[in-house]
């Protein structure tokens, strides 16, 4: 009898486990704004590439918010072509830029992200991010480079496939917009 129990608690650890796939995060993301829907790829793709949406600098006297958006293009490991884009919370300045890829076969792990710390004026939160790829090279997006990059995140081993992100909506017209403030991503459990 207590071997069935022990049988059933560890089946329903591992329903648990499928049921919340891990996350991987960095310390030094901003925590202003409100984290948006939790998007993943579909069972069997795993993400491939990414592009940013930025909003570069406009000039000394307008708010600039720099990093507004991040997309993962899911594809199967046999072909780099997308079979789905997925983003979460997306900012409404700027606009999306290049489509960056791993090298052949290989998928995204883990990342960094770029963010400025807090200042008086026109601050932008995240401004850029790079990932590192299964066959270990790293590919940083065309964001903008105030601010530094903060530790790697933790590495997905079978891949990312899935993206949460935290944006500032659209401030009242004389307060400063950050737009995306912080990510996490999901790991590909399966």
């Amino acid at each position: 009898m207590l071997a069935v129990l022990l049988i059933l608690v560890t089946l329903q650890n591992l329903v648990a486990q499928r049921s919340s796939p891990s996350t991987i995060s960095v310390p030094n993301g901003d925590r202003r704004g409100t984290w948006g829907p939790m998007e993943v790829c579909d069972e069997g793709t795993v993400a491939r590439g990414f592009r940013l949406k930025v909003q570069h600098w406009k000039g000394p006297f307008i708010d600039d918010t720099a990093l507004n958006a991040i997309a993962l293009f899911c594809a199967k490991n046999s072909s780099q072509e997308a079979v789905k884009t997925i983003t979460s919370s997306v900012g409404e300045f700027g606009s999306w830029g290049p489509v960056y890829w791993c090298n052949s076969k290989r998928f995204l792990i883990n990342f960094s992200l770029r963010v400025e710390s807090t200042k008086i004026l026109d601050q932008t939160a995240a401004n850029n991010i790079k990932f590192t790829c299964s066959d270990s090279s790293v590919i940083e997006g065309d964001g903008r480079s105030q601010g530094t990059y903060g530790s790697w995140s933790t590495n997905c081993e079978m891949g990312i496939r899935g993206i949460q992100t935290r944006v500032q909506k659209k401030q009242l017209f004389f307060l400063d917009d950050i737009a995306l403030t912080d990510a996490k991503f999901v790991c590909n459990d399966y």
